[in-house]
């Protein structure tokens, strides 16, 4: 392979970067644990009920992903730091059809990487996590009209679009995807389809970069704020915490 050619690509793995995204990974775990009696109430509630659209209820935006049916593919997860993020959503879906308007954006992302890549593992792995993408997403979605502008952390008053929705689920499924893939080639455990797959997803990181701040105002809540815009490669990923503004300290 020549030298340069985007094949040779190895992801960056700085101390800093690695401790901020624990970091971000920690708070969704920690806001989701804090408001599991609220979630478990909006999935109960019927469509038009919540001040986020009239025609999808809650529980739709929470449906449980399929199940991990590639054993060697939670090994894979767990090495990215993913585990959590899948068994979580696993535990706190509910039993509707997978049939909301989420994961089909996120079925998309998978489906985009993963041409031309015939590991079982890899692929059932970057499949399962960004199907937990679309629970995480929804999640935060459920119980948006109970949080605070991202900003100016004042009560959000206003709704949010399915097409919105299904945007910040892409971006998080991506990004939850390229850390699958990063893993292994960061372990050397990749073969040139993984490679290419992976270069997939930093490519569409920096095409997907130019609406992202507009995508966050968009969604203007603080957890969904934080979940997508710490979820892949970008120059704002990690900026309330170079900034010093303790992120989570609204928790």
């Amino acid at each position: 392979m020549p030298e340069g050619s985007l094949l040779s690509l190895s992801p960056p793995d700085p101390s800093l970067h690695a401790a901020w995204e624990a970091l971000a990974d920690g708070l969704q775990v920690q806001r989701l644990a804090l408001h599991l009696p609220q979630l478990r109430e909006q999935q109960r509630t019927p469509a038009g009920d919540v001040a986020l659209f009239a025609l999808v209820p809650p529980s739709a935006l929470t449906a449980s992903p399929a199940p991990l049916t590639e054993p060697m593919a939670a090994q894979v997860i767990d090495e990215a730091g993913l585990q959590q993020w899948v068994r979580l959503a696993a535990d706190h879906g509910n039993d509707d059809a997978n049939t909301g308007p989420l994961p089909a954006s996120a079925r998309l992302v998978a489906d985009t990487l993963l041409e031309g890549l015939a590991d079982p593992v890899v692929r059932a792995a970057v499949a399962a996590v960004c199907a937990a993408s679309a629970w995480w997403v929804g999640a935060f979605a459920a119980i948006r009209h109970l949080g605070v502008h991202h900003t100016l952390l004042r009560p959000v008053d206003t709704p949010v679009t399915v097409e919105v929705l299904q945007s910040a689920t892409g971006i998080v499924a991506l990004g939850a995807a390229q850390r699958i893939l990063a893993e292994r080639v960061r372990t050397g455990a990749a073969d040139e389809a993984v490679r290419m797959a992976y270069c997939r997803a930093v490519t569409e990181s920096i095409v997907v970069e130019g609406r992202l701040p507009g995508l966050l105002d968009e969604l203007g809540e603080l957890r969904l704020v934080d979940l997508v815009a710490t979820s892949i490669p970008w120059r704002g990923r990690f900026t309330k915490y170079t900034g010093g503004t303790g992120a989570g300290q609204v928790e």
